[in-house]
């Protein structure tokens, strides 16, 4: 009598060695896929790391625009006889001192700096501060318009500041004067001077940085 091949226990033993290898196999591909799909995620705040180069670049340009011209230095003496940054009309300073950031349009009028950082970032729905970090001083906050965000990038630029460099707008006294030898002493500098010598002409060095987003 013919009939049907009844498979072995043996048979059944590799049907079931095969579909447990397949099946493991299906898991290796999902988790190596789940994987690769972490890997290619975007960075941290949605700014790949190229563009924050790019970034950092055009900022950095911007301050070796603004000082190949003197501006730059001019924009770091521009302080009234309070102490303060002439014509500042921004935000007040957020560490709580005494005194007003520029808005950035009102900053973009008065230096080359505010104008190329304003195009670069403002117009194309980004922003930035702007900071004076003096040596043996304080720091001091030029703009301020947000706190940045967690993908933000820093440039910076360093200046040195001269005795016989004039107090801008109105040009009348020197940094020198201001450092204690005028009468009136309700004109006090915004940065103050390092105290050096006769010999050395140097009223300050600083740090004029750029945080940007």
């Amino acid at each position: 009598m013919v009939g049907t091949d009844i498979p072995s226990s043996d048979d059944r033993g590799q049907a079931y060695t095969l579909e447990g290898f397949i099946g493991a196999m299906v898991v290796l591909m999902a988790t190596l896929f789940a994987l690769q799909s972490v890997v290619i995620m975007p960075s941290t705040g949605g700014v790949d790391r190229s563009d924050q180069a790019q970034m950092q670049q055009e900022a950095l340009d911007a301050l070796v625009v603004a000082a190949e011209d003197e501006n730059l230095s001019e924009t770091i003496r521009r302080w009234d006889d309070e102490g303060r940054f002439e014509g500042a009309d921004g935000q007040p300073e957020p560490d709580g001192d005494d005194y007003w950031t520029y808005h950035p349009d009102t900053f973009a009028n008065k230096s080359i700096l505010g104008t190329v950082l304003n195009k670069r970032f403002n117009e194309r729905g980004g922003g930035y501060n702007v900071e004076l970090h003096p040596k043996g001083g304080e720091k001091k906050t030029v703009v301020f318009q947000s706190a940045p965000p967690p993908s933000s990038i820093t440039a910076s630029y360093t200046v040195t500041l001269y005795d016989d460099q004039y107090v801008v707008p109105d040009r009348e006294q020197t940094l020198s004067d201001l450092n204690g030898s005028v009468s009136n002493k309700s004109e006090k500098p915004m940065i103050q001077g390092l105290n050096n010598s006769e010999e050395n002409h140097v009223y300050n060095v600083v740090e004029v940085r750029v945080i940007a987003w």
